[in-house]
């Protein structure tokens, strides 16, 4: 039976979906998360939390169980699945001991880890305007994107994308990738569709990146909507991520975020819940999802317009919903995604033999 391990970073509880797919469908998964994951689903994962002061004796034990449990599954597994550019051991010694052992991986890249800004500015004008005022991830470059993707690439890594990732793969360092679309375990998202019938409408955002998400932009709207139609609006903001999901399961409508220009988990979820979501994906990107997408596509500059059909009309929300449970079923199902990724870890172990063979 094939070992996979997957680990370091648990980003948007994408790990711990994956693996418990994986379990579902008879594959030997395991995962490994460093760091805090209160906020986020870890169910199957093993989190270890590097806490106490700096160089304490509280936080050098931590340290070395982390260490231990990383260098051990390393060994045991047959093949890596890496998430985001974290390291564990310093110097990177995790990646090096992958390399010496000869360990087949594939790393998947979620976000800002190797966004690159040049080529957000030439598409993108909210992200343009927003880089320069307080946007929260300003380590994001082309040298560091490269310069990451030249690391995973010297350790014998193949990336797994989405299709908003694939427009920051560098070609000359990675000329072979796999499209993978992200996932969740459906049995987590008992689906409650909006009424149609309810007159005051319940909407939500949750802005965990504020400038990121493009929070201003959503108050200003809401300030403006709520002079001439009655409804309820809520900001999850320091919360428990299970009274969050709670609250998204009774919304009305969903707010994601308006500056990106793809979708990601937090749609995805409130979508499992059958909820309409409003979501910026910029035109260069409109043809990369399924044609029956139900994202209602708003930016800044058209929020107010684009919000207002559905507070007033309770069916419109209630078909939408629907069509976003059916949407996630058909396209981001995990345990479905699950045979794909078992196809891809055969594939990465089977060209990491020919290529030791070829040495």
């Amino acid at each position: 039976m094939m070992r996979v391990l997957h680990l370091p970073y648990n980003v948007g509880s994408i790990p711990s979906h994956t693996v418990r797919g994986l379990l579902k469908n008879g594959v030997e998964a395991r995962g490994i998360m460093i760091g805090n994951s209160i906020i986020q689903s870890a169910e199957e994962l093993k989190v270890i939390n590097i806490s106490g002061r700096r160089w304490s004796f509280r936080w050098l034990w931590t340290k070395l169980i982390a260490y231990y449990y990383v260098l051990n599954w390393i060994i045991w597994a047959d093949v890596i699945h890496w998430y985001f550019d974290t390291k564990v051991l310093p110097f990177w010694l995790d990646l090096k001991l992958i390399e010496f052992l000869n360990k087949p991986g594939v790393v998947e890249w979620l976000g800002s880890d190797i966004r690159i800004p040049e080529v957000e500015f030439a598409d993108n004008p909210y992200y343009r305007k927003i880089f320069n005022e307080g946007y929260e991830y300003q380590s994001e470059s082309c040298y560091k994107s490269r310069q990451t993707q030249k690391r995973f690439d010297n350790a014998g890594f193949i990336p797994i994308l989405s299709a908003g990732m694939i427009q920051y793969l560098q070609k000359d360092v990675f000329p072979d990738f796999y499209s993978v679309r992200v996932r969740l375990m459906l049995s987590d998202f008992t689906p409650f569709y909006p009424d149609s019938n309810e007159l005051k409408p319940l909407v939500v955002h949750a802005p965990s990146a504020p400038i990121a998400k493009g929070s201003s932009f959503v108050l200003n709207a809401i300030n403006r909507l709520n002079m001439k139609y009655d409804f309820d609006f809520i900001l999850l903001q320091e919360m428990p991520r299970k009274k969050a999901l709670k609250i998204i399961q009774k919304a009305d409508i969903f707010l994601d975020q308006f500056i990106i220009g793809h979708y990601g988990m937090a749609t995805l979820e409130a979508m499992a819940y059958g909820k309409p979501v409003l979501c910026y994906i910029k035109p260069s990107l409109i043809n990369e999802f399924p044609p029956d997408n139900p994202i209602v596509n708003a930016n800044p500059s058209n929020l107010v317009e684009i919000l207002e059909p559905l507070l007033r009309d309770g069916k419109l929300r209630h078909d939408i919903g629907k069509r976003s449970r059916m949407y996630v079923e058909k396209y981001h199902d995990a345990t479905e995604i699950s045979h794909q990724l078992v196809d891809i870890y055969h594939e990465v172990i089977k060209k990491r033999k020919m290529r030791s063979r070829s040495l």
